[in-house]
């Protein structure tokens, strides 16, 4: 008797050898756990350049510091470029293998018509509503009937900032005078004083604390005030084509778990926020932004993928859609655990 252990993987072969080879290659395809490795053993896959001056940023400089793409076996292919709405776009038409996406930007795109499946975490939302120092306005409803900038309708950071001012009674797309556009453009906007507020992102939130202007409240902590739920507000996470998942399951595993051991080196030693922080966009003058990254931006990292997550991002598209943020829910769960 064969002292083998039986893994899904030989039982596989086992039922291949039985059925024939095809039925072997068939059925290794369909589990998604065959999918040829690179030279020396790693796995490829097509991801986005890193994004200068986004939260995002500073991975791959932990990742090269403590050399993570080779200790999960991935040889990152990275291609294309542009900002979230373009890496989302290009993930749909095949250009990119993973890119970010969240639970209600995620239920949009398949209720019309594509398969996109969240399978990690990336980050917790950090959109923060910013004012000038002197503002008048002490909270986002002193606000109604006020510009504000916000990113376009289409993006991550809108979909969440209007189900959070949605769940505390205020309906964002009406009460509010929006500029939507990319953050460089609302940020010039706002610092010329066109503005009234910002929903700025980090790091742009940060630099505008750092340079003297007040933070008026978190989409977090909005979220959290009008549903009483405790658990962080999700923004997005690793997502890929459910018909590529198929096939390169442990691909999609393996690039999890690299971008989950760099958020937990930062977590464990917030000073490489500060020792990176020129991949945020902060230059080496700003030093009260320097001194306040790794308080704002450590948190926003998320390395949690369980059963709470899960509730969250049922909850918000269950909200969205009961406030009209969405239309519907896909016909299939938008995240997976693997």
């Amino acid at each position: 008797m064969s002292t083998t252990p039986l893994t899904r993987r030989s039982l596989l072969r086992a039922a291949g050898l039985l059925a024939g080879g095809a039925g072997a290659a068939t059925l290794l395809t369909a589990c998604g756990t065959d999918e040829p490795a690179a030279a020396g053993g790693t796995r490829s896959a097509k991801v986005q350049p890193r994004s200068p001056g986004t939260a995002g940023a500073i991975r791959d400089s932990v990742a090269e510091q403590f050399a993570l793409e080779s200790k999960h076996g991935l040889r990152l292919d990275r291609k294309a470029g542009g900002g979230p709405g373009a890496g989302q776009e290009q993930l749909l038409t095949g250009v990119l293998d993973i890119y970010a996406f969240g639970p209600l930007g995620a239920t949009e795109v398949n209720t019309n018509g594509h398969d996109v499946v969240i399978v990690g975490p990336s980050l917790w939302n950090h959109g923060r509503w910013i004012v000038p120092a002197d503002s008048p306005y002490q909270s986002i409803a002193d606000l109604k009937g006020r510009k504000v900038g916000v990113q376009p309708p289409s993006s991550d950071t809108y979909r969440a900032a209007a189900l959070a001012a949605a769940v505390n009674g205020i309906r964002f797309d009406r009460e509010f005078k929006l500029f939507t556009g990319q953050p460089i453009a609302n940020l010039a906007l706002y610092e010329r004083g066109d503005l009234d507020a910002i929903i700025a992102i980090e790091p742009n939130a940060t630099r505008l604390v750092g340079s003297g202007n007040r933070q008026l409240a978190s989409v977090d902590e909005l979220w959290r005030t009008g549903t009483g739920d405790s658990s962080p507000l999700f923004l997005n996470g690793t997502a890929v084509r459910r018909d590529w998942l198929a096939a390169n399951r442990e691909t999609a595993r393996a690039y999890v778990d690299f971008t989950l051991e760099a958020w937990q080196l930062i977590k464990k030693d917030p000073t490489l926020i500060g020792k990176y922080h020129a991949d945020y966009g902060v230059p080496a003058d700003e030093k009260k932004a320097i001194e306040l990254l790794p308080e704002r931006l450590a948190p926003v990292y998320a390395d949690v993928w369980d059963d709470t997550v899960f509730a969250n991002l049922d909850k918000q598209i269950d909200l969205a859609v009961e406030v009209g943020v969405l239309k519907k829910r896909a016909d299939k769960p938008v995240y997976e655990k693997l």
